[in-house]
């Protein structure tokens, strides 16, 4: 019987503690922060603006300075946070090198075909689709020689890949903004996730998800992006803020733990003065 796990919860009872939690955020933050100012002093600010360098020069540098800032403190530092957090509650973080595509497109029918069903059906879950997969992939490897191993293509491989009492966990780590159209982009992405990884092992249990760090939205997530989501079904085929951290650390508290880390940070005012140093040295060279 092929077994689909749910998301949400843990096979193994643990939790990681309040104290830890933050103490892991904090340190992600900083050394995530620190890891940019060393790039930015070894390459410098090479991005200008013609109009603004004239009328504004300051106001332009700390604009530049702080967008460089808030890409460097996004989906890696998220990526980074959640192996952290992960490895404190006992799930294994797998190299994303030994994840493989198989050289054959013999598959690709089964992919379209749910593809297709889920843009005509926002209500379809993926379950039938791993069934499906898993049967062909058995009669497949009766018939077929060795399959040849080969990269993932470029924006199908996956962000963070966890294991824990057997099940593996593929993670596609994304911003919360979601542009028109992305959620069947998205859904495609994970379908072919799951080909890739159950290609190899069809008995492996496995889940595919996008995980959305936080919400930024004054009313439910699902909500506010359910036209540009769909068809993804929330707690099936994403986690979206405490749900996902609720997730990877066993710890319902976990959002509010996270923002009151940042919170202390700011308190502590160390990080605002390293910014604003970073903006004086560029200013006066």
């Amino acid at each position: 019987m092929n077994k689909i796990i749910g998301i949400g919860h843990n096979q193994t009872p643990s939790e990681v503690t309040d104290e830890l939690i933050k103490e892991t955020v904090k340190s992600v933050v900083i050394s995530s922060f620190d890891s940019w100012k060393e790039n930015k002093l070894k390459k410098g600010i090479d991005t200008e603006h013609v109009i603004l360098e004239i009328i504004a020069p300051k106001e332009r540098l700390i604009a530049t300075i702080i967008q460089s800032l808030q890409t460097s403190l996004g989906q890696k530092l998220w990526e980074k946070l959640t192996k952290e957090l992960a490895k404190l509650n006992s799930f294994e973080v797998c190299d994303k090198k030994d994840f493989f595509k198989p050289k054959t497109e013999h598959f690709k029918y089964i992919i379209e075909k749910w593809k297709t069903k889920r843009e005509d059906n926002n209500n379809i879950t993926l379950k039938d689709y791993v069934k499906d997969l898993k049967k062909e992939i058995k009669k497949y490897k009766k018939k077929s020689k060795e399959t040849k191993k080969i990269k993932i293509p470029k924006g199908d491989g996956l962000d963070v890949w966890l294991k824990k009492d057997n099940i593996n966990y593929l993670l596609e780590i994304k911003s919360p903004h979601i542009n028109a159209g992305n959620g069947n982009d998205f859904s495609h992405k994970l379908m072919k996730q799951y080909f890739y990884h159950l290609f190899w092992n069809p008995e492996s249990k496995v889940k595919a998800q996008l995980a959305i760090p936080y919400n930024p939205f004054n009313e439910p997530y699902e909500k506010a992006e359910k036209g540009r989501i769909s068809p993804l079904i929330k707690n099936e085929d994403y986690l979206v803020d405490n749900d996902f951290w609720k997730f990877i650390t066993g710890n319902k508290n976990s959002m509010k733990l996270l923002k009151e880390a940042i919170i202390e940070l700011k308190e502590d005012g160390d990080l605002y003065e390293k910014i604003t140093s970073l903006v004086d040295h560029f200013k006066n060279n």
